[in-house]
């Protein structure tokens, strides 16, 4: 489906445009429904559009053993998944992975190639938003090296709940275990904590944050400061 005439971009690289820059690139973008556990891209495949998730929340996740994957990072409105391709790349290298359903502006490489915007318009944001990117595989790889479980997982819902716009988040014990690279347990003990401090309500994979400031004040430092890192760009 084809993207309505009178959208407001979601997408908060897409609404940092200049209004005449989203208006030329807006006719070749393409509205798309992404579901939940959806591989829009996995090693290898070549990488033929871009996706500015409006809603959705996608994981960049790289293999740790024949077995196992590792969240490197989270892609929501604030980014751009397949972005590679923009900085020179044919193929994907990770397996990225839609966490949370929602909706994305889908945009062709071929058109975006055909554009030849402004080197402050869209090509200009992509490239703040690698730095952006990186910053946050750097940190996140940090983060689970150096803090606890329990920071862990508040710092994941923090950035879950950037992405998706709201406090409440679909997620099982054993999928946010798989995405931090611990034990089922471990984020078992840090959830049942939080509940118990009556920072979030949890029940049947359906996770509430109730309070905001009791979550940030259990995540990391890592949060705010990848957080930070995107917001210096698109404000």
């Amino acid at each position: 489906m084809s993207a309505p005439k009178h959208m407001i971009a979601r997408n908060r690289i897409l609404s940092t445009l200049v209004p005449a820059e989203y208006r030329r690139l807006r006719s070749s973008l393409e509205q798309v429904e992404l579901s939940k556990s959806q591989a829009l891209y996995a090693p290898g495949d070549v990488i033929d559009h871009i996706f500015f998730p409006d809603d959705a929340v996608v994981s960049l996740l790289f293999d740790v053993d024949e077995r196992r994957t590792v969240e490197v990072a989270m892609e929501g409105n604030e980014g751009a998944v397949g972005f590679a391709t923009y900085m020179g790349g044919v193929s994907s290298r990770n397996l990225s992975i839609v966490r949370e359903a929602g909706t994305a502006q889908r945009l062709a490489v071929n058109s975006l190639k055909r554009l030849n915007m402004q080197p402050n318009g869209l090509p200009g944001l992509l490239e703040k938003y690698v730095h952006a990117l990186i910053t946050q595989v750097a940190q996140s790889g940090i983060c689970n090296r150096f803090h606890n479980v329990d920071a862990r997982v508040a710092r994941w819902l923090l950035m879950t709940q950037d992405r998706l716009g709201s406090n409440e988040i679909s997620a099982t014990q054993e999928s946010i275990a798989g995405v931090l690279g611990v034990r089922r347990s471990s984020v078992s003990a840090a959830a049942s904590g939080l509940h118990r401090k009556k920072i979030i309500h949890y029940a049947r994979g359906q996770i509430k944050i109730l309070d905001q400031r009791g979550l940030h004040a259990a995540s990391c430092a890592c949060y705010g400061f990848m957080k930070r890192q995107y917001d210096s760009f698109l404000d």
